[in-house]
């Protein structure tokens, strides 16, 4: 259980995921992406918020107020719009 065992990508997914269920229409739905995460990976918490940190290091995500209400930036996106080469 590291912060290697989820990539970039996995995070930058985790936060469209979140972002797109927030936006829902029934708006019955609140998540965020630490919760995607551990859903998706069954790893802990803080391990999943050393990938977020390293995220948003890395120029992926922005945040104002909390790291888990941040959002993509345009480099995250981009990152989403490529093809997965197997790792990153």
């Amino acid at each position: 259980m590291k912060r290697s065992d989820i990539t970039d990508r996995m995070v930058c997914e985790a936060y469209y995921q979140a972002d797109v269920i927030r936006k829902s229409e029934d708006g019955a739905h609140v998540t965020w992406p630490e919760h995607v995460l551990m859903v998706r990976t069954g790893l802990p918490e803080k391990v999943i918020y050393a990938a977020m940190e390293r995220a948003c290091d890395n120029g992926l995500i922005d945040y104002g107020v909390s790291l888990r209400s941040g959002w993509l930036t345009n480099k995250g996106k981009a990152l989403l719009a490529t093809e997965d080469k197997g790792g990153e």
